[in-house]
């Protein structure tokens, strides 16, 4: 049945299942910058490979990461209010981030996170990926975590927080991250950052000042990733990649979802583990989501309960209701496919549970920035999370 599903929604894509309208917000064939001159940057190098959104601010950030040259800005806004993306422009220009007037330069973003206090949180990798004309005019660093509170204007910088050289390796392998917020007043605060070329977990203790790595056999490739383009096939090897959190109980903890990029397989793990250091891990095998169904990012949504997959190849958004137990395939679902979306590269659901999800074409193979595309090849996606789960698998009637 759901084969049947998957055919008949890759013919209506713009609808979700059983009809639900799954609507398109921006697209881009190429990115284009308000107030930087053309000529001074390559569109085409500018490949975004995450996003955040704040309601309150109406503002939506993506991450550049300076893999190429002729990238000016490794974060950069867009006013949604201005561009809603569904009524408006489709492909606006991207605005300089407003938190570069408050704070240092970023080097190389891949990911931004909003976390429940409104403090936009990325990690800076410190170096860019090139050797070539114009690299030393940006700053090479340790990797860093940095944060910006968006209550306040222009965003200022909060938090900086540099990685311990001992525990930084490969930083460019960085995957997702996930903000644990603990206290009320914010200060009790840890963050969760994927490392899938090591297979380990770096744990960010933002009170104490702290910051460990964490390991587990489950954080490890369970075997290749293949991806399919214009007839040919590419593979990958990616550990754990995607984390989201799920309800705290009443001593604040909750588990914390992950995948490896390659594998069908999810773990959840106590985060009183994770903010214990030097504790040994008892991650919990969840199940797994059914034949190549291998995705880098999932989301969770409290308000439906529901976990969320951008999927690698299947060109698909996946879903599951933690409330039915085991994961296997018959309690999953397909929420959006579409021929269009090309390698899930981002989804999260922001304060008003409204899922987001974006597609670059631009998986972790060498030259994979030189695919071709015959339409706009950056598309994000918006649906309220209720509605995209109405009438399926996912969706608990009470």
């Amino acid at each position: 049945m759901r084969i049947l599903l998957v055919v008949f929604l890759s013919v209506f894509y713009f609808k979700g299942i059983l009809g639900v309208e799954i609507k398109e917000g921006y697209k881009w064939k190429q990115i284009l910058y308000e107030d930087v001159k053309p000529g001074t940057y390559n569109p085409d190098a500018n490949i975004p490979t995450a996003f955040a959104h704040d309601p309150e601010s109406h503002k939506l950030f993506l991450a550049f990461p300076r893999k190429f040259p002729y990238i000016p800005y490794t974060i950069g806004e867009v006013d949604t209010k201005e561009h809603p993306g569904i009524l408006g422009k489709r492909a606006p220009l991207i605005n300089k981030f407003s938190g570069h007037k408050s704070g240092k330069e970023l080097t190389s973003v891949y990911q931004p996170v909003i976390d429940d206090c409104r403090r936009l949180w990325v990690v800076d990798v410190g170096s860019v990926e090139y050797r070539s004309k114009g690299a030393k005019a940006f700053p090479s660093h340790r990797p860093a975590i940095v944060a910006y509170d968006l209550k306040k204007p222009n965003f200022p910088e909060i938090i900086r927080y540099h990685f311990p050289v001992r525990l930084v390796e490969k930083p460019t392998f960085f995957g997702g991250f996930a903000v644990d917020v603990v206290s009320k007043d914010c200060s009790d605060t840890f963050v969760y950052v994927t490392n899938f070329h090591r297979g380990t977990l770096f744990v960010y203790d933002h009170k104490n000042g702290q910051s460990w790595n964490v390991t587990h056999p489950t954080f490890r490739p369970e075997r290749p990733t293949t991806f399919n383009h214009n007839d040919k096939e590419y593979t990958y090897n990616a550990g754990i990649f995607g984390i989201t959190l799920g309800d705290r109980d009443s001593n604040g903890n909750r588990p914390a979802y992950y995948l490896a990029g390659s594998s069908i397989k999810v773990y959840s793990v106590n985060t009183k583990e994770l903010k214990a250091r030097g504790t040994t891990l008892n991650p919990q095998l969840l199940g797994n989501r059914g034949k190549l169904s291998d995705a880098i990012a999932l989301a969770y949504d409290p308000k439906t309960k529901v976990i969320f997959f951008a999927e690698a190849n299947t060109r698909q958004v996946s879903c599951w209701n933690t409330q039915k137990m085991p994961l296997r395939m018959a309690n999953t679902d397909v929420i959006y496919t579409s021929r269009h979306f090309i390698f899930g590269t981002d989804i999260s659901v922001d304060s008003n549970s409204t899922l987001w999800f974006m597609s670059n074409g631009f998986p972790p193979i060498r030259n994979a920035h030189k695919f071709k595309y015959e339409d706009p090849r950056y598309r994000l996606f918006k649906v309220d999370t209720r509605a995209a789960i109405a009438g399926t698998n996912c969706e608990i009637k009470s």
